[in-house]
């Protein structure tokens, strides 16, 4: 069985870093458009993101987007994504379906995680590497410089 593909890696690499709170802060604030939460994301861990960021257009707080494990590379992302705090909606998409849930049950074992991450970057190594006046390096991952 196949574990991964890019949007598991990707997921998966949530472990370590940080958020913008208005990458997520609709999922606090104004969900559907009538003002409410998500009602997908874990309520109290929802109340402490509200402590945190405190708008919408909040763009200069962040939060770690793994709580309880942000500076360490492990699979706690896992756990917490089953305790429906997965940061950003893209996580919680991944409890969705049988498929991705069934992943991310699978990765929650510590040894699984680190063997499958391996092969994602494997993988994600093999795209095709833009070079030369072909590619540039960001400043800024998120903006084209």
């Amino acid at each position: 069985m196949k574990l991964f593909n890019l949007n598991h890696s990707n997921a998966g690499g949530h472990t370590i870093g940080v958020g913008h709170c208005n990458a997520f802060s609709n999922r606090l604030y104004n969900f559907t458009g009538n003002g409410d939460k998500d009602p997908s994301l874990n309520a109290t861990y929802a109340t402490s993101l509200k402590t945190q960021c405190q708008s919408l257009s909040d763009n200069t707080t962040f939060v770690v987007m793994d709580p309880g494990s942000g500076l360490t590379f492990d699979n706690n992302y896992y756990v917490t994504l089953k305790q429906n705090k997965g940061l950003f909606q893209s996580d919680a998409a991944l409890l969705t379906n049988k498929s991705s849930s069934d992943v991310v049950d699978k990765l929650l074992d510590s040894k699984e995680f680190f063997k499958e991450f391996a092969k994602s970057m494997e993988k994600m190594g093999a795209i095709g590497v833009l070079t030369g006046n072909a590619g540039e390096i960001r400043k800024k991952c998120y903006v084209v410089n």
